[in-house]
């Protein structure tokens, strides 16, 4: 499965240009998914990631290249929570490395990248409130001092995020990304991984077969290359 390759080597090669740290999940002690939509109250809000003005990047692509995803890991570039004291720009790219063979074509492809990208609508991580906003692919997290008290950190939130996508059968392993360095080239990030729900979008039309006018369609490009790497990956099918 090829169809999202060329965002994860986009993102690989712009994270060679910053210093990336690589949490520890393995000791990380397990952290309380709360298990419904909580409410982080102002009088208990340390700061917000991706507040206001500021960058709020979530994007997700998924490959079947174990070179790309070698093996479940949480990167950072920038402050982990407990050293943020204001609000801080913020991304958080979501590389996958799923089994082809599980993926299914056709609108079978299409319906499981989308569960599995739906997957952060039913995580709550105790102290950690998030606002999506699909339609501008906007992620916001409201930090509460309380789970901060409690030892509240990216290694916590990650290995969260990595055990839910898990629970989806065709996940072997995830590479989870968190950024809240001020300096980091956002706007560059969100290029790359636009691409990424373009193509998710392409797939859809090519799938439901939809009649439109190709010559004025923004996704004329991307749906012919999709459609490329869709019949190399499934020649029978």
């Amino acid at each position: 499965m090829k169809l999202y390759d060329e965002c994860l080597t986009g993102v690989a090669e712009l994270l060679l240009k910053y210093p990336v740290k690589r949490l520890n999940i393995t000791d990380s002690p397990v952290w309380q998914d709360v298990g419904k939509n909580q409410i982080i109250f102002q009088n208990d809000t340390a700061f917000e990631l991706g507040g206001g003005t500021l960058p709020a990047l979530s994007s997700i692509a998924l490959t079947d290249s174990e070179e790309l995803v070698p093996c479940d890991e949480v990167l950072l570039i920038g402050d982990d929570l407990p050293d943020l004291t204001e609000d801080s720009p913020f991304a958080r790219i979501a590389m996958l490395r799923v089994d082809e063979n599980e993926m299914g074509s056709g609108d079978a492809l299409y319906q499981a990248i989308r569960k599995i990208e739906y997957t952060r609508y039913h995580l709550n991580p105790e102290g950690y409130m998030m606002r999506i906003s699909a339609f501008t692919h906007r992620e916001v997290a409201r930090i509460s001092k309380s789970g901060l008290k409690k030892g509240l950190d990216f290694s916590k939130v990650g290995r969260l995020f990595i055990e839910k996508y898990k629970e989806q059968k065709q996940v072997r392993a995830v590479r989870l990304l968190f950024v809240t360095a001020p300096d980091f080239p956002y706007d560059r990030l969100g290029e790359i991984m636009e691409k990424s729900e373009k193509i998710t979008k392409a797939l859809d039309h090519l799938m439901k077969n939809v009649k439109m006018d190709c010559h004025s369609c923004s996704l004329k490009d991307v749906c012919e290359e999709v459609e490329a790497l869709h019949d190399k990956d499934f020649p029978d099918k």
